[in-house]
């Protein structure tokens, strides 16, 4: 009797160099093209899965306004969506030979080159992290602060204080990992040009923000999902092009996100934004 066929392997370069081009691609049968589409379509997906059922519960108690309740709790619902993302980056990636870490692309031999390219992102980051919003926020209400005090509402203290760790934390290891580490490498394996899959994967990540925090506001939707596209469209870019700079962005994001809770900690305490 013959013995079952070995799971396919990935080398590990398709998880540190999204141009390497894998020995079996995903159009091929090695890596099943609906896994890398879910894995795409996950935190988007999660997160609104997670804010109805939350929204459900509150409805179920008599709220007023259940999705706007359930929306308070977003950074909740981020982290809830970094852990499922990472349990699912350690599973899949176990099926293809890799290990977690594959997907943060670290490189101890191009580091002088990666922090040149670190910078170069940082440049763009600063243009395209805040202004984007802000400009849209001022063209769709006047000023930026609607949309920010809607963002943030108050939630019990004992609930914010877990979130100083562990959302920045998380977020730090999930996202870009995730997008740019795992989906998109695929997707250039699988024929799609890399045009393409930085418009995709960039515009999902930038529409994910929506499902975190949905309301039933227009604008505000539209705030949501388009705000950090152009940070999207410019961190694939730049991962796209050097890979290896993965680690820099993910420590960037972190210190980034590092102000999220504290946002949330002072809007708790009665600040106004």
């Amino acid at each position: 009797m013959n013995p079952p066929p070995a799971s396919p392997q990935v080398p590990r370069n398709l998880a540190a160099s999204p141009a390497a081009a894998p020995a079996v691609s995903p159009a091929e049968g090695g890596i099943p093209k609906r896994r890398v589409l879910g894995m795409l379509a996950l935190r988007p997906a999660l997160s609104f899965a997670l804010l109805l059922a939350l929204a459900g519960f509150f409805a179920s108690r008599g709220a007023a306004d259940p999705v706007g309740d359930s929306a308070a709790w977003w950074l909740w619902l981020i982290t809830a969506t970094n852990a499922a993302t990472l349990f699912l980056l350690v599973r899949l990636g176990g099926k293809e030979g890799l290990r977690l870490r594959d997907f943060y692309s670290a490189s101890k031999a191009s580091w002088r080159g990666d922090l040149g390219w670190t910078l170069v992102a940082f440049a763009g980051i600063a243009v395209t992290a805040q202004l984007p919003g802000d400009l849209l926020a001022k063209a769709l209400w006047g000023t930026p602060s609607v949309p920010n005090n809607l963002l943030f509402r108050p939630l019990p203290l004992f609930a914010v204080y877990p979130l100083f760790l562990l959302m920045p934390a998380t977020q730090a290891l999930a996202e870009l990992p995730l997008y740019w580490g795992y989906v998109a490498p695929r997707l250039r394996a699988g024929g799609m040009a890399r045009w393409k899959v930085i418009a995709l994967v960039g515009a999902t990540l930038s529409f994910q923000h929506l499902c975190f925090s949905f309301r039933l506001d227009w604008r505000y939707d539209l705030w949501l999902a388009l705000k950090f596209l152009p940070f999207a469209l410019w961190t694939g870019f730049v991962l796209e092009r050097r890979p290896t700079a993965m680690p820099y962005l993910m420590g960037a994001h972190f210190a980034a996100d590092a102000g999220l809770p504290v946002l949330a900690f002072l809007v708790s305490r009665g600040m106004i934004l």
